[in-house]
């Protein structure tokens, strides 16, 4: 697990972006979509490489950025709770989102799978990112 926070690390001090100010949770999410929009139309292991190595940086910063602002929650008592509406418990289920982006990348970028398998790799880890991205927007509306 060290190994992969050291190489994080360093994938993160190639983005400017991410190494001088991190951004908010909203554009870290909207910078996500638009790379998964760009691994959709890939349709090759060695344009992919590039642009997952990329993602797994700002799916990085997205997770630490989230896990920040998740410090803020704390643990109720069953006597303490309160039916939410559903818009309160986005978080939790963006955490997940995130967790299976950054797996979903992990295989682009280590696994050997069948060409015929990319576009539903790519398009599966789009779809969960464009997710992601809506309910960020709908965190900053609220």
């Amino acid at each position: 697990m060290e190994i992969m926070n050291m190489e994080n690390q360093n994938l993160l001090q190639l983005y400017s972006e991410l190494e001088l100010n991190t951004p908010d949770l909203a554009t870290l999410a909207a910078r996500c979509n638009l790379l998964t929009e760009i691994l959709v139309d890939c349709d090759s292991l060695p344009q992919t490489q590039p642009i997952a190595r990329c993602l797994a940086a700002y799916l990085d910063a997205f997770n630490a950025e989230l896990e920040k602002s998740m410090t803020d929650f704390r643990v109720l008592d069953d006597d303490e709770l309160q039916p939410l509406p559903r818009k309160e418990w986005l978080l939790d289920s963006t955490e997940t989102q995130c967790d299976y982006c950054r797996a979903l990348n992990h295989v682009l970028l280590v696994s050997h799978f069948d060409r015929d398998q990319l576009p539903h790799l790519t398009g599966l880890l789009h779809d969960i990112t464009h997710t992601m991205l809506a309910d960020m927007t709908v965190l900053r509306i609220h």
